[in-house]
């Protein structure tokens, strides 16, 4: 998980794989929703004729990222967060459906 933070408040999160320090593909968590596939210049999933393989990918890959955050939080012995993210895993995946 990559967030920005804009001073103390925190903004969007990327859930995906990074390349080299540099997202690649998965997803971006904004206010008003999802936005998925692979990164272009500084953009995600914002190509005119994206694959619609690479979005359904994009949700699996974000899914297991979150995993991977809540099972940090697990072992921090932090079960509010691991919970939070575990169930962002769950809603992540149902978007392929």
């Amino acid at each position: 998980m990559l967030r920005r933070r804009d001073g103390e408040r925190a903004g969007p999160a990327f859930f995906g794989r990074m390349k080299e320090g540099v997202p690649e593909i998965g997803v971006v968590d904004l206010a008003d929703g999802f936005r998925a596939g692979r990164f272009s210049g500084d953009d995600i999933g914002g190509q005119a004729e994206s694959d619609p393989q690479d979005r359904i990918n994009a949700f699996r890959i974000a899914a297991e990222a979150a995993r991977q955050v809540s099972a940090q939080y697990v072992a921090e012995k932090n079960p509010g967060s691991a919970r939070h993210y575990e169930e962002l895993a769950k809603t992540l995946e149902l978007q392929t459906d």
